[in-house]
Order: C-alpha cells, then sequence, then structure tokens
C-alpha cells in the first residue's frame, strides 16, 4: 500500500470515529429532549389537574360549578343519612354501687393543698404520705432514733425515720400536728394520738372534735360500677404498733 493510500485509510477511520462521535451526542440529545417532553406533558397534566380542581372549589364555570355543587351537596347530605342510620352506642347501664371503704375526709394541708385522710383508732400515731409533704412544701426533720412500726398482716417491722409539723384543716377545725412520713394506706391516717389529745367523738359518719365539739362530717360515699375491682374489696382495718 502507497503513503497516499495509507494516509487516505486513515483519514477514512478518523471521518468513521467522528461520524460515530457525532450520532452519540445526536443520541443522547434525542433522549434528553424525549425526556424533557415527558415532562412537559405530566406538567400540562398537572396544570389540567389543579385548573379542575380550582375550577370546582372555587366556582369557575356557572353551569358546572352549580352542578359540582349540587352533586357535593347531595354527597353532604347521604352521608348525613349514613351516620343518622348508624346503630347508636348504647348507653352504658352497669349498675353503680357504693365504695365500701372506710369514711374519708377532705383534709387541707399548709392552707392549699387538698387531699384525704382517714381515722384510724388502731393507729397509735399519724401519718402522712411524702408526696403530700412534698406538694405541701413542708419540712420534715429526722427521727433519731428511727421508729419502729408492725403493720397488721405483715410480720416485717418498718422504720420510719421522718417526721414533719402539719398545719391541717378539715371543716372548721384547724391545728398543727406532727405526723410520720411514710406510704401508707391514705395521703393521711389520723391515728389514736389524735383522736385522744384533741379529745374527739368519733362515729362511722361524722366526730366531734375539741372541746367546743366542732362537727367534722366525712366526704360523700363514692359510687362505683358493679364490675370494678373495688366493689368486692373490704376496707381491711388498718392497726399500726409502734415498737420504739
Amino acid at each position: 500500500m502507497s503513503k497516499l493510500e495509507r494516509e487516505e485509510s486513515s483519514d477514512d477511520v478518523m471521518m468513521q470515529r467522528a461520524l460515530l462521535e457525532v450520532i452519540r451526542q445526536n443520541s443522547r440529545l434525542l433522549d434528553e429532549l424525549q425526556a424533557a417532553r415527558r415532562r412537559e406533558d405530566d406538567l400540562i397534566d398537572r396544570v389540567m389537574q389543579l385548573e379542575e380542581k380550582l375550577r370546582r372549589h372555587y366556582s369557575i364555570g356557572t353551569n358546572t360549578s352549580s352542578k359540582y355543587l349540587s352533586t357535593s351537596t347531595t354527597e353532604v347530605q347521604e352521608d348525613i343519612q349514613t351516620i343518622k342510620s348508624e346503630p347508636e352506642t348504647q348507653a352504658d347501664d352497669e349498675p353503680l354501687v357504693e365504695w365500701n371503704r372506710v369514711p374519708h375526709y377532705e383534709i387541707i394541708v399548709n392552707g392549699k393543698t387538698k387531699c384525704e385522710g382517714f381515722v384510724a383508732n388502731n393507729s397509735c400515731v399519724c401519718f402522712i404520705q411524702p408526696d403530700v409533704v412534698k406538694r405541701a412544701k413542708l419540712h420534715p426533720y429526722k427521727v433519731n432514733p428511727p421508729a419502729r412500726f408492725k403493720f397488721f398482716g405483715s410480720n416485717e417491722q418498718v422504720i420510719v425515720a421522718e417526721a414533719v409539723m402539719v398545719p391541717i384543716q378539715i371543716g372548721n377545725y384547724s391545728a398543727k400536728y406532727p405526723m410520720f412520713v411514710y406510704n401508707v394506706r391514705s395521703e393521711i391516717i389520723l391515728g389514736a394520738n389524735w383522736l385522744h389529745n384533741e379529745r374527739v367523738h368519733w362515729e362511722v359518719d361524722f366526730m366531734l372534735v375539741g372541746p367546743r365539739k366542732i362537727r367534722l362530717n366525712p366526704k360523700p360515699p363514692i359510687m362505683i360500677k358493679e364490675s370494678d375491682p373495688r366493689a368486692s374489696m373490704l376496707d381491711g382495718p388498718v392497726i399500726i404498733e409502734r415498737l420504739t
């Protein structure tokens, strides 16, 4: 092959490569153009959907909007009728029973904190729960040595290391009284020492306190459902014996 033929052959190869590159570029441009057209079609469809929604919601077009509003009203009325035709939930007609617990009194601690408590003549002293102490912002003090108690139904000794002076108000009666701080069954338990020192005449449904015989009435009974577990529970006696 002559030199001229070799040069022409080389030129042909270069031309073919250039042509192939142009074809590839055109192919990419065509693909991009088609993708752009698909996006355009999607945008047009979306715009048409939005226009349809706007036309319906903002009453664009008198005849069509009136028809749409009429249809919407009919659908709403049908929904209302459907709701009305649904069976109503039957009222809870379960009978109520009185919660059989010892009478509780509303007690105001430190002039503002409401809680409840009961009288336990078999508890040697008075108790108050730590939560009430915290809510009433009382300041307990350490008992040294700690007091030891025995609770009815338990063979274990309970050690109480704190006590607090508690301003209480029950109805027209008010006083300050020391109480041990412990998680007992009620927020406050008024024990035998309080009954004795305040000369309380205590009955099940009322009590007379002090030399002026201030009458204090317990809170009204609480009614609970017959299926409530508390309905079958008896409020047992509170017997707390101080050991030391």
